[in-house]
């Protein structure tokens, strides 16, 4: 991990911000990371906490916005390379289980991740999915990286495995609060065919089905309206930036009643400064960036929303991908 220093600014000289003890982060990381899955990064839906397989015991297991598993892998100390060779073996054998056994060994642990029955619904949804071929990607998080699994990792970024890495470290300002700090490496994957995605007017046909096509019809409008990109992928849509076709500024995703919708603060502050990242947080409130909405509290989400995109600065003019 970068050699990372924090300080705060309040008065004529900066104070440096001393790192936390590092163990107790490490007895917290994994439950930090089952209640805001954010940490490691957005639109994952953690379906399985502490699954047993024939390898072992995996941390997590989720569900990403490419329609994805991802087999998460923690460690309570430095990373290192035998910690890629205990995940791939873990996604392995998520690769090659049956999806009656998939779903059937996830289900019992679902009441103690979230809405049970909902976060059932979204397993059967990417079971239905996969039409014969499941992609798991690997995501290890730690509180550092050893060079040896970065290069590992790059290398087989060419083959086209799809790995991830995060790290933090923790800080504690005097009297106040600790403060986590995330460094995120992305996959390094060659492009390859990914199931088939559908068309907006297909994810909408989805939307109709839920009951959502309404408001769904809204939510696109009111990216267009904002001179913004909506991308369409298997069941979801995403809406980017002009200036990059790859970074997600909000996500959506019809299901169950309503639509699952997630803003991405981070990168509306790189795209439309002088936004911050904190100060859109605090403009959306509770309940957060990111939840399954419904009925009335989609409409109030929608009307956050639409409030939040008339205030956008303009993009810059740049439209390369």
């Amino acid at each position: 991990m970068a050699d990372l220093g924090v300080w705060t600014v309040d008065g004529d000289a900066p104070q440096s911000v001393p790192r936390s003890a590092q163990v107790e982060l490490e007895d917290h990381l994994e439950g930090w990371i089952a209640a805001e899955p954010t940490l490691l990064s957005g639109d994952l839906e953690i379906v399985g906490r502490q699954v047993k397989l024939d390898s072992g015991k995996l941390d997590l297991l989720a569900i990403d916005w490419q329609d994805r598993w991802v087999v998460i892998e923690l460690k309570r100390a430095r990373l290192y390379r035998d910690a890629i060779t205990q995940a791939l073996d873990y996604a392995a054998s998520i690769a090659q289980m049956g999806s009656e056994d998939l779903e059937a060994l996830l289900r019992p642990g679902l009441a103690a991740l979230g809405d049970a029955d909902e976060l059932a619904r979204a397993v059967r949804q990417q079971l239905d999915g996969e039409e014969g071929s499941r992609e798991v990607a690997v995501l290890l998080a730690g509180v550092g990286v050893d060079a040896g699994l970065e290069r590992i990792v790059a290398h087989l970024g060419g083959y086209g495995v799809p790995i991830s890495i995060v790290t933090f470290e923790a800080f504690e300002v005097h009297d106040g609060p600790r403060l986590l700090i995330r460094e995120v490496t992305e996959e390094q994957t060659e492009r390859r065919p990914r199931r088939p995605t559908r068309s907006v007017d297909e994810i909408r046909e989805l939307a109709d089905a839920v009951g959502a096509a309404s408001e769904f019809d809204r939510f696109l409008a009111m990216a267009e309206a904002a001179d913004l990109v909506v991308r369409s992928f298997s069941y979801a849509v995403s809406v980017v930036p002009r200036q990059s076709r790859n970074r997600r500024l909000i996500y959506a995703r019809p299901r169950n009643g309503g639509i699952y919708i997630a803003v991405h603060p981070e990168v509306f502050a790189e795209f439309f400064p002088p936004l911050t990242e904190s100060g859109i947080t605090e403009a959306f409130g509770p309940p957060g960036v990111s939840g399954h909405f419904t009925g009335p509290s989609l409409d109030a989400r929608l009307d956050q929303i639409e409030a939040f995109l008339k205030t956008l600065p303009s993009q810059d003019a740049d439209d390369s991908e």
